[in-house]
């Protein structure tokens, strides 16, 4: 009698050790960064180092990468224009808190140069920038907060996109 071959099933893998090697790991990597990317975003804007796990470095790799600084600073560019000429239309209905984005443009100017510029950024820092543009619960970037709060977290965004300087390298003093 002839023997015939059946496919493999997903409930073959279960019980395997996890590979780490291969388009398999860089899938399951993937798909475990997509499903924690809130959780991730906050790690790192609370200051995780990147190195700490896979899924946090493939996360800082993509939030440094520059069409993704330039979306965020498009966002940003966005934020002031709606802030200034809030639409008239029905269908696109202004969403920014008005009067903090007004208060905080110059320092929404200052990281929208920082970010769009061609120097390197930290995680931390896009994280954190990242943050106040996705978040409609907690930001103050759309919700009432206390006058300057858009502003302290926009300039604390801009002091974290600085990178660290490498190990045995001291910063010089201006």
């Amino acid at each position: 009698m002839p023997i015939i071959a059946a496919r493999p099933s997903l409930a073959d893998y279960d019980h395997q050790p996890e590979r780490t090697t291969g388009p398999w790991s860089a899938l399951t990597l993937r798909v475990r960064v997509a499903v924690k990317r809130d959780a991730l975003l906050r790690e790192l804007a609370a200051g995780a180092p990147p190195g700490l796990s896979p899924e946090l470095a493939l996360r800082a790799s993509r939030l440094v990468k520059d069409r993704h600084r330039h979306q965020l600073a498009r966002a940003l560019r966005r934020a002031i224009r709606e802030a200034h000429e809030p639409p008239m239309t029905r269908s696109s209905m202004t969403i920014v808190n008005r009067r903090a984005v007004i208060d905080a443009e110059v320092a929404l100017d200052a990281l929208i140069t920082r970010i769009s510029g061609d120097g390197p950024v930290a995680a931390q820092g896009m994280a954190m920038v990242e943050w106040l543009i996705t978040d409609g619960v907690d930001s103050p970037l759309y919700n009432d907060a206390r006058p300057g709060t858009l502003s302290r977290h926009v300039s604390a965004a801009r002091i974290a996109l600085e990178p660290e300087p490498e190990r045995g390298e001291f910063p010089v003093a201006a």
